[in-house]
C-alpha cells in the first residue's frame, strides 16, 4: 500500500496531471490514455477533414472532432448506450478528454448532450459520409498494424466492418422491429 506511483500528463492537455492513488475521483481515467492513442493515430483529424457536416456553421456549438472523440471514447470505455451521456456530463474528465481546447478551458465549455451525439451518428451514417467513416476505420487499423514491430506484424489481416445495431425506443427513423426491440444500424464500431 505505501508504494509511490508517478504522475502523468497527457500530450492532448498538459494542464491535466494524472496522479495514481487509492482515492476515487473518476472511474474513467483511461479515457485520457485512449485520447492519446486517438491523437497519435490521426484518425479523428482525418475524419474531421473529410466528413460532410450538414449543420449550419453559425449554429455549431461542438466541433465534429470533439463529438467523434466523445462517441469513440464512450464506446471504448464501455459506455455503449448514448443515454449514458447525461451521466458522463457530470464528470469533468470526459470534457477534458473530448475537447479541442487545451488547459482548463474545456471545463467552462458546454458539454455534449445525448441528442447532439445521436445527430452525429445520423450524420456518420448518411450516404455522404459512410465511405469516409470506413476509410477512417481502415486508417486506424493500419496505424495499429504499423505500430507493431515487424516481427509481430501479421502477414495478412482481415478487417470486417459492419454496422453496429443500437437499440432505439419508439418508432424512430431508420429503425426496424426485430422481434425483441427496435434496432437502428449505425456505422460505429464497439
Amino acid at each position: 500500500m505505501g508504494e509511490t506511483l508517478t504522475s502523468w500528463s497527457p500530450a492532448c492537455n498538459g494542464s491535466v496531471n494524472v496522479q495514481l492513488s487509492g482515492d476515487t475521483t473518476t472511474s474513467d481515467g483511461g479515457a485520457l490514455l485512449l485520447r492519446e492513442a486517438l491523437d497519435r493515430s490521426g484518425v479523428i483529424e482525418a475524419l474531421d477533414a473529410y466528413l460532410v457536416d450538414p449543420r449550419d456553421p453559425l449554429r455549431v456549438r461542438h466541433s465534429l472532432a470533439s463529438q467523434l472523440r466523445a462517441v469513440v471514447l464512450q464506446r471504448a470505455m464501455g459506455w455503449y448506450d448514448l443515454n449514458d451521456t447525461g451521466t458522463l456530463r457530470q464528470d469533468p474528465l470526459w470534457q477534458l478528454a473530448s475537447s479541442d481546447a487545451r488547459g482548463l478551458t474545456p471545463l467552462g465549455e458546454a458539454r455534449h448532450s445525448q441528442a447532439t451525439l445521436s445527430r452525429l451518428l445520423k450524420c456518420l451514417g448518411s450516404d455522404d459520409n459512410i465511405d469516409v467513416v470506413h476509410e477512417g476505420l481502415l486508417r486506424l487499423a493500419f496505424w495499429r498494424w504499423r505500430s507493431l514491430t515487424p516481427v509481430h506484424r501479421p502477414r495478412q489481416v482481415t478487417l470486417d466492418i459492419d454496422g453496429l445495431p443500437i437499440e432505439v425506443f419508439g418508432h424512430q427513423g431508420s429503425s426496424a422491429y426485430n422481434g425483441h426491440a427496435y434496432v437502428r444500424r449505425c456505422p460505429v464500431l464497439r
